[in-house]
Order: C-alpha cells, then sequence, then structure tokens
C-alpha cells in the first residue's frame, strides 16, 4: 500500500494507506508468530520467536538509514516537494524483499532439505 502514497500529499491515500496497513498488520502479524511458534521445537521456541521478529528489527534500522537522506532531497526546506517520487522509491524498496524472496524459494528450500 506504500505505493497509494506516490500519487502525492493526499489525505484520504494517507487514510487508505493507515487502513489497509493496519489490516494488514492484525491479520498477518498474529498468525506469522503462531506458525513459528507451532513449527519451533519444543525447547527453543524462544528462539524461534526472537528470530522471527529479527526481519522487523532490521526494516526499522535499514528504514533509519535512508529515511533522513529522502527527507532531504524530496522534502526541502526551501523549493518544491516531491513526496510522490519519494513513496514510490519507499515502496520499491518495501517489495525488493518480498520479490527476492519468491525467487530464492528454490535456493532456501534445497537447503533446509540437506
Amino acid at each position: 500500500p506504500t505505493f497509494l502514497l506516490a500519487f502525492g500529499p493526499s489525505v484520504p491515500m494517507l487514510l487508505s494507506f493507515i487502513f489497509i496497513m493496519t489490516i494488514g498488520e492484525a491479520i498477518w502479524q498474529p498468525r506469522f508468530l503462531q506458525y513459528v511458534a507451532e513449527t519451533a521445537p519444543e525447547d527453543k521456541m524462544g528462539a524461534y520467536l526472537g528470530v522471527a521478529r529479527l526481519p522487523w528489527f532490521l526494516t526499522k534500522m535499514i528504514t533509519g538509514l535512508y529515511a533522513g537522506w529522502f527527507l532531504m532531497q524530496y522534502c526541502p526546506e526551501e523549493g518544491a516537494l516531491d513526496t510522490g517520487t519519494m513513496w514510490f522509491w519507499h515502496g520499491m524498496i518495501a517489495i525488493a524483499t518480498p520479490v527476492l524472496l519468491i525467487l530464492a524459494t528454490r535456493w532456501m528450500r534445497k537447503g533446509f532439505r540437506g
């Protein structure tokens, strides 16, 4: 839904983004953690759940590294704002992980089998 913000500043688009993200998180996150808990060995459940949260933590760190640069480039103190382009590139970065995971599925499954 990040691409909704690429159309430029708009309150309806912002509210749509917040609504879709909230519903998506409410559905995805509990189910993902349930899956991790169900597949983890009994004695390693805490470690598995901790590692399952690692992508969320890394996302926050990585976003922090480029967010300031994005703001300086696309939302300068003086001059024209280009928030649509900023959100477009943010969306492209966000979509890279699922695309790369889909492309790496065969490699990952082969590694799990042995």
